[in-house]
C-alpha cells in the first residue's frame, strides 16, 4: 500500500468525495428525465461535465502519487472512457431525446463502471 503525506491524504478524501457527488448528481440527471418535479436536470448535468476538467486534473496528481501501484493507475485512466463517453453529447445538449439516450446508456454506464472500480481503492487510504 503507497504510503501518503497528510496533504496526499486530504487530496484523496476531497477527490472520492467528489467521486460520491458525481455519482448522485447522475442518479438526479437520470430521475430528471421521468420524474418532471426535478427542473435541474440540465443545469445538474453541467455541473457534472464541469467537475470531469476538475477529475482530469487531479488525475494527473493522483498518478504521480501512486506510480508505484499499477492497479490504481489502471484505473484513474479507465477515466478516459468516460471522457469518451461524455464527447457523444457535443452538438446534442439541446436535443432531450438524444442527449437522455447517451446519458442513460453511455455516459452514466461509463461512469458508474470507472466509479465502481477506482472509488473502492481510494477510499482506503482516507480511512486511515
Amino acid at each position: 500500500m503507497t504510503t501518503l503525506t497528510e496533504d496526499q491524504v486530504q487530496l484523496v478524501r476531497e477527490y472520492t468525495t467528489m467521486l460520491q457527488n458525481v455519482d448522485e448528481a447522475f442518479e438526479y440527471v437520470v430521475a430528471s428525465f421521468s420524474d418532471y418535479s426535478k427542473t435541474e436536470g440540465d443545469l445538474v448535468l453541467s455541473d457534472i461535465l464541469s467537475s470531469f476538467v476538475q477529475l482530469i486534473q487531479v488525475n494527473d496528481d493522483l498518478t504521480t502519487i501512486f506510480h508505484e501501484n499499477m492497479e490504481v493507475k489502471k484505473s484513474i485512466l479507465g477515466f478516459n472512457e468516460v471522457i469518451a463517453a461524455a464527447e457523444k453529447l457535443d452538438g446534442i445538449f439541446e436535443k432531450s431525446q438524444e442527449k437522455q439516450e447517451v446519458i442513460q446508456q453511455s455516459l452514466y454506464p461509463a461512469y458508474k463502471k470507472w466509479f465502481d472500480s477506482i472509488h473502492p481503492q481510494l477510499v482506503v487510504y482516507t480511512q486511515i
